[in-house]
């Protein structure tokens, strides 16, 4: 049995799809919050209704695996936060993990992941990694770039609604992004080879600036134009923020971080060691999908 950790999330499901393909036994663990539970599972697949907060639920979870893929994440969820969910949570599932005897832990994690990382994210990132390597079980650990996919509903949805895509600062600070279907690939991979265990990869599909990004959402909608928030703008909103929404705060904060350039990464080494998992970019993914709010 392979459990998930945030099944039902962006990553999740197309974790769950492929491991449900390759006839694997799937256990999902999500809150149901941030993404509501399917009316119907797969077979092969059990949903556990647990949160990260208590350890009795990672207990729960962990019961019975022989694996765990941890996909949750408190970065987007406005009621949640990276503390709770990327650090706090993700440590109490591994803990629960190495009593119960779980062989592999495969832990979904971030470019840039550091102890003194320069937000709050990355530092929770680095944390969890700590913790997997530490646990006395094999551990992959899966460093991706902003999700593609859910950037693009981030910029394509105020296009599809008041023909602007919102651009943070100049638009022109390369970003390496990982289309879901190409993290989802290397962490069935990692869960079936061993040439990585115990071992860190840095997965990207494309690196992209945010001004290349809006003109391919322009192109396929045939309208549209930049909403720009000014470098300084955003800086202020990272700090200002904070009191009253966290949530914006930290978005802010990830959008100083990308503008600074840190957030675009080499990615060809891993791409070359593993030739045989297809590199999925933007205009496959565009291509691939519908509406810009219903990007998957």
């Amino acid at each position: 049995m392979i459990l998930v950790v945030g099944g039902t999330g962006r990553l999740g499901r197309a974790v769950d799809s492929l491991l449900v393909a390759a006839g694997r036994q799937v256990r999902i663990m999500a809150r149901g919050k941030s993404q509501p539970f399917p009316q119907k599972m797969a077979d092969g697949v059990e949903l556990l209704h647990g949160d990260l907060a208590s350890a009795a639920d990672c207990r729960k979870a962990v019961a019975g695996c022989t694996e765990v893929v941890f996909a949750a994440s408190g970065f987007g969820i406005k009621d949640s936060s990276p503390r709770e969910v990327d650090r706090d949570g993700a440590i109490r599932l591994v803990r629960a993990a190495a009593a119960a005897g779980v062989r592999h832990v495969v832990m979904m994690s971030m470019h840039g992941a550091a102890p003194d990382g320069p937000i709050d994210y990355l530092r929770c990132k680095a944390a969890a990694e700590d913790a997997v390597r530490s646990s006395g079980m094999d551990w992959t650990i899966v460093r991706i770039g902003a999700l593609l996919e859910q950037r693009l509903e981030i910029m394509g949805t105020p296009l599809e609604a008041k023909g602007k895509v919102p651009v943070f600062g100049s638009g022109s600070a390369p970003v390496t992004y990982t289309s879901v279907q190409d993290a989802a690939a290397v962490v069935v991979r990692a869960l079936r080879d061993p040439v990585l265990r115990n071992r860190v990869i840095e997965w990207g599909s494309q690196t992209l600036t945010a001004n290349e990004v809006a003109e391919a959402l322009f192109a396929r909608a045939g309208h549209g134009s930049v909403q720009r928030v000014p470098a300084a703008a955003v800086r202020l909103l990272s700090l200002a923020a904070r009191p009253f929404s966290p949530f914006l705060a930290r978005v802010a904060g990830a959008g100083v971080w990308e503008e600074s350039g840190a957030a675009s990464f080499e990615f060809g080494p891993a791409r070359a060691e593993f030739p045989d998992i297809p590199v999925t970019g933007l205009q496959q993914v565009l291509q691939a999908s519908g509406a810009p709010g219903s990007l998957t």
